[in-house]
């Protein structure tokens, strides 16, 4: 189930190695969350389909309105990830709340479970180290918006460890 709406994420993003990765990033932050909190399977199988399809609008919000903005996402992710999870045969109550959470993920007073919850925590340990945010800016999202045990465990020894200290990756 999850594996094949991962590969059509994939497939949907085509050329775009950027999203492609943010997706898997979210996607892997937010098993590690559900798995470690101890999600039931059916929170935990949301949390990871909506990891993957969160910003699944995107490409559409550009074409439509020139924009990548949070609300234009929202409004055009729901159709594409309700079509990919169609076409992955995802029973259709899975969809509708993976639905709900792409169409709200920019939302956080939309936040009304913990598959919600980890979603926009996993989207956030990402953010957090793609935008170069200093350890204040951290430490105030965190106390403000982290409420699992893993998303915050993860927040404190990501980047709020005296270790802490941005570089940019080496790969060989």
């Amino acid at each position: 189930m999850v594996f094949g709406v991962a590969v059509r994420a994939v497939e949907y993003n085509e050329n775009d190695a950027l999203r492609i990765h943010h997706l898997i990033r979210v996607h892997t932050f937010a098993r590690i969350i559900g798995k470690s909190d101890g999600f039931d399977e059916s929170n935990q199988k949301i949390a990871e389909l909506a990891a993957l399809l969160h910003d699944i609008g995107i490409h559409n919000a550009e074409k439509k309105y020139d924009s990548t903005d949070g609300k234009y996402q929202e409004i055009e992710g729901g159709p594409v990830a309700r079509a990919i999870m169609r076409d992955a045969h995802i029973p259709e109550w899975i969809i509708d709340r993976v639905c709900y959470i792409v169409e709200h993920h920019h939302t956080l007073s939309a936040i009304d479970g913990q598959d919600f919850q980890a979603v926009v925590e996993a989207d956030l340990l990402v953010n957090m180290y793609d935008d170069h945010l200093d350890k204040e800016t951290i430490r105030k999202i965190r106390d403000r918006i982290f409420k699992t045990r893993k998303g915050t465990q993860l927040v404190n020894e990501m980047y709020l460890s005296d270790k802490y200290t941005y570089s940019k990756p080496r790969y060989k």
